[in-house]
């Protein structure tokens, strides 16, 4: 079947203003010209200024509509998802988000695994978010000795809409890292720091500071605004060390 819905709403325990649902119609699916319909609603922000909203980084608009086209590279990675759904309703725990495939015969899956499905699915969303010109592709930096032990620097853009990181090392040609697995636990390894906005700095001066910036603007080095994980003694040295591994000259 190549037309079919998806519905997705936040866990019941994610509040406002970030709680939202959605409904992403796929036309075509599995086709060169398949497209999608999209629809998000988000919910219960009355008590929220604009202004509040800006400063957490989220929309202002409490509805928004596209219609666009979705790329062969999405289709093919969530193809591969959809086919590991089970028949069936979504019943979610509190904490579980509601994920469900609706078909033109009423019939319905769901993922075997609510949680885990939801990566997916908000990288999907982001995707979409990019493809529409809603949101520009994350910026990431990182400053490190390579595998030769030199100081490097990498910045460059993560795209969700393209699934690949387009960078510069210390200002060479442009590269692309496409493998998305990889990116993906990098990025998880990244963001489970402990990152302390006050101590960080807009430019890094310093060019022998292992640092990470993580698309906010700042730049986080570690020991200082950059803070291990509670219980991770050595969390440092496994992020250098992934970080040596996929920029490897």
């Amino acid at each position: 079947m190549t037309n079919f819905n998806l519905f997705y709403e936040s866990a019941n325990n994610v509040p406002a203003p970030y709680h939202f649902e959605s409904l992403i119609r796929f036309i075509g699916f599995g086709t060169p010209e398949a497209s999608l319909e999209v629809e998000i609603q988000y919910t219960d922000r009355e008590d929220f200024s604009k202004e509040e909203l800006i400063a957490e980084g989220l929309p202002t608009d409490e509805s928004w509509i596209w219609k666009g086209s979705i790329s062969s590279a999405w289709q093919q990675r969530l193809a591969a998802r959809f086919d590991t759904y089970k028949s069936g309703s979504c019943k979610p725990r509190d904490e579980e988000p509601f994920i469900m495939l609706e078909y033109s015969n009423s019939t319905t899956k769901v993922p075997r695994m609510l949680e885990i499905e939801e990566n997916l699915i908000q990288e999907f969303i982001q995707s979409i978010f990019e493809t529409a010109g809603r949101e520009l592709p994350l910026f990431l930096g990182f400053q490190f000795k390579n595998e030769l032990d030199e100081w490097v620097r990498i910045e460059g853009e993560l795209s969700f809409e393209n699934l690949n990181f387009t960078y510069q090392e210390s200002g060479s040609v442009l590269k692309t890292i496409s493998d998305w697995d990889r990116l993906q636990a990098l990025m998880n390894t990244v963001y489970i720091a402990d990152f302390q906005a006050d101590k960080a700095k807009e430019e890094l001066k310093s060019i022998h500071s292992f640092a990470v910036y993580p698309g906010d603007g700042l730049w986080y080095v570690a020991g200082d605004s950059l803070r291990k994980p509670a219980g991770n003694n050595r969390y440092f040295d496994g992020l250098e060390n992934s970080l040596r591994e996929i920029f490897k000259s």
